[in-house]
């Protein structure tokens, strides 16, 4: 069963990093990317690499 609470924790946190990565210039950025839908992929990994673990 997904964790969707876990899930989104994962993604606010992932979407903060890669929010303060742009402003520090360390992630390029262009006027058609989405950091939503990255943070999303991003999360979606951590999150099944979290279930891994604890199984």
């Amino acid at each position: 069963m997904i964790n969707y609470i876990l899930l989104y924790k994962i993604r606010k946190r992932v979407k903060k990093i890669l929010k303060e990565k742009i402003a520090d210039e360390e992630i390029a950025t262009t006027p058609r990317s989405c950091l939503g839908c990255l943070a999303d992929e991003i999360s979606w990994e951590i999150y099944y690499l979290l279930k891994e673990n604890k199984d």
